[in-house]
């Protein structure tokens, strides 16, 4: 693993921070030193993973949030500041559909859900730690897009992939304008990931198709996500601006 001592002692927020690419991510920022805010609705496998990085000598500590709520959001935010200090890196992770549909037959119920958890949340964090962001003089926005937001195809949700655009041209807007202050905003668009969730959901034969579609021909895992966003968050990576890495082993440019 790349090492970036420069991230020791910084404060990173990281949503969706109890499973997945969100706790992969937080564990490997934590090993670098920094301090983590585990921020996710799920408070049960957020302590789980606040502790294992406890127990190796990290710091993290669980707040509970409904990241689509403002005001519980507002509310974080200000525990977060009150245990860190302060707020150096912010980084999006939570996302994700409850139905496949086609736009003719999906709910607006599950329209509204699947945009909230994936647009209005990346608005809503971004916006009430930016105070704090342009207080860290080397303030990151680390947002997780998709490839569902780069291109389309069958296996993925009409308001899912037009959220992840959503959230790669707001990343853009961030950019554009935080620069002057010297706060860089980037996205991540990975592919399908072999995360446990995905694992119980696939079979064998599932993952081998989406994997022969791949120039890499492996899925994803957390992992490759997380070394990603550790260098977009570290200083080598600090004249990188408005930029969309696709981490999806070549499967976009097919």
């Amino acid at each position: 693993m790349a090492n970036y001592p420069e991230l020791a002692g910084r404060t990173a927020l990281i949503t969706g921070a109890a499973q997945g690419i969100g706790a992969e991510t937080a564990r490997l920022f934590a090993a670098q030193g920094c301090k983590v805010a585990v921020v996710d609705i799920d408070a049960d496998n957020g302590n789980k993973v606040a502790a294992g990085i406890s127990g190796n000598g990290g710091t993290a500590q669980v707040f509970k949030t409904d990241i689509t709520d403002a005001a519980l959001v507002e509310q974080a935010i200000a525990g977060i500041v009150q245990a860190f200090g302060g707020i150096d890196i912010v980084i999006n992770c939570a996302g994700g559909y409850q139905q496949l549909a086609t736009v003719e037959d999906m709910t607006i119920e599950e329209w509204d859900r699947t945009v909230a958890l994936n647009l209005r949340s990346v608005f809503l964090i971004c916006k009430m730690a930016i105070p704090h962001l342009k207080k860290s003089g080397a303030g990151r926005i680390i947002n997780v897009s998709s490839i569902s937001g780069r291109t389309v195809h069958a296996a993925s949700s009409p308001a899912y992939g037009a959220a992840k655009a959503g959230v790669t041209q707001l990343t853009r807007f961030l950019a554009y304008q935080l620069g002057p202050d010297n706060i860089t905003a980037n996205a991540i668009a990975p592919i399908t990931t072999l995360t446990p969730r995905v694992a119980a959901l696939r079979t064998e034969a599932d993952i081998e198709r989406i994997a022969s579609q791949v120039p890499l021909r492996r899925l994803a895992v957390p992992e490759d996500h997380a070394q990603a966003m550790l260098f977009l968050a570290s200083d080598a990576a600090a004249y990188i601006n408005g930029v969309v890495l696709d981490v999806n082993g070549g499967r976009v440019m097919m």
